[in-house]
C-alpha cells in the first residue's frame, strides 16, 4: 500500500504509533549506545522514541516512501539520526551493521515479511534483537472497525465493492509472526500483547483526520460520507458507546510484539 501524504497520515494513524513505541521499546530491551535500524521508520515515531531511551543511542530509519523518509527527517532533528530511502526486502547495509533491528506497524505492508525478516536478521549483529509489532486488526482496533460497521449500515454495496477492488492479505495471527521468527532462524522468540487507550476529545478529533484520506480506506470513507451527506459520519457517531458529557470517548487498542536474538550462522 502506497501513502502520499505523511502529514495526514501522522494526524490520523502516526499519533497512535507515537503512544504505542514506548511500550515497544520497552518490550524490545534496547540499552543504551545501541545502533538500532527502524525499519519503515514512517513519520518517526519509532525513531523519536528510541532516541529518547540515551544519549548515545543512534537511529538508522528506512522508508520505501520519499516523502516520509523527508517528512521523519525533518521531524526528528538530531545529528543520532539518520533517514534513507529503502525497502524493507533489499537493505542497503552490510551484515551485522546493527545492534537491534525493529519494526512498529508495518510488518503488514511489506510485499514479503519472510524476505523483510531474514534482511533484518542479516543487518543484525549475532546476539541482537530483531522485533516488529503490528495492530491486532481483527479484533483490537475498533476506531477502523466501528468506520466499517456504519458503512455496511450506510451503503453495504459500496462496501462490498471496494472490498472486491481493493483485496486484502489474510490478517496476521501471533501464531503466524512467531512461526515467521522461528523460521528465520531466530533463537529465545517471545511475544507480548500491547494495549493502550485511544482518548478522542471529541467526536471531530476522531472523525477528521479520516477527511484527510492519508489511506485507502480512510479515502474511501470521507468519499462514502460526502456521497451519502454525511449519512456515514451520522451513523458512525451513534455507534459510539461511553461519551463523556464533553464529548469525549475512549477506544481500546491492541497490538502484538514479538522479539527474536539474532543467532550466529555462517551463512548470514
Amino acid at each position: 500500500m502506497s501513502y502520499t501524504n505523511p502529514a495526514a497520515y501522522d494526524r490520523f494513524m502516526g499519533r497512535w504509533s507515537a503512544r504505542l513505541a514506548p511500550s515497544f521499546v520497552y518490550f524490545a530491551e534496547l540499552h543504551d549506545g545501541q545502533h538500532i535500524l527502524d525499519v519503515g521508520c514512517g513519520t518517526g515515531s519509532l525513531a523519536r522514541t528510541v532516541l529518547s531511551f540515551g544519549p548515545a543511542t543512534r537511529v538508522t530509519g528506512v522508508d520505501p516512501e520519499e516523502d516520509y523518509v523527508a517528512f521523519a527527517h525533518d521531524a526528528v532533528r538530531s545529528p543520532n539520526a539518520n533517514f534513507q530511502v529503502a525497502a524493507a526486502e533489499c537493505l542497503p547495509f552490510a551484515k551485522s551493521s546493527f545492534d537491534a533491528a525493529l519494526a512498529l506497524l508495518v510488518l503488514q505492508e511489506f510485499s514479503d515479511s519472510s524476505t523483510a525478516i531474514l534482511e533484518m536478521t542479516r543487518v543484525t549483529r549475532p546476539g541482537g534483537i530483531i522485533a516488529a509489532c503490528l495492530w491486532d486488526f481483527a479484533d483490537g482496533l475498533p476506531m477502523l472497525s466501528l468506520v466499517w460497521e456504519a458503512a455496511e449500515a450506510v451503503a453495504p454495496e459500496a462496501v462490498a465493492r471496494w472490498r472486491r477492488e481493493n483485496p486484502r492479505p489474510p490478517r496476521a495471527t501471533l501464531a503466524g509472526i512467531v512461526e515467521l521468527w522461528r523460521s528465520s532462524g531466530m533463537r529465545a522468540v517471545t511475544t507480548a500483547t500491547l494495549e493502550l487507550p485511544m482518548q478522542f476529545a471529541s467526536f471531530g478529533d476522531y472523525w477528521e483526520p479520516f477527511l484527510g484520506g492519508p489511506t485507502s480506506m480512510s479515502a474511501f470513507a470521507a468519499a462514502m460520507n460526502t456521497q451519502t451527506g454525511g449519512r456515514l459520519a451520522r451513523v458512525l457517531q451513534e455507534k459510539i458507546s461511553g461519551v463523556r458529557a464533553d464529548g469525549s470517548f475512549v477506544l481500546p487498542a491492541r497490538a502484538w510484539a514479538v522479539k527474536g536474538i539474532s543467532a550466529p550462522t555462517d551463512n548470514r
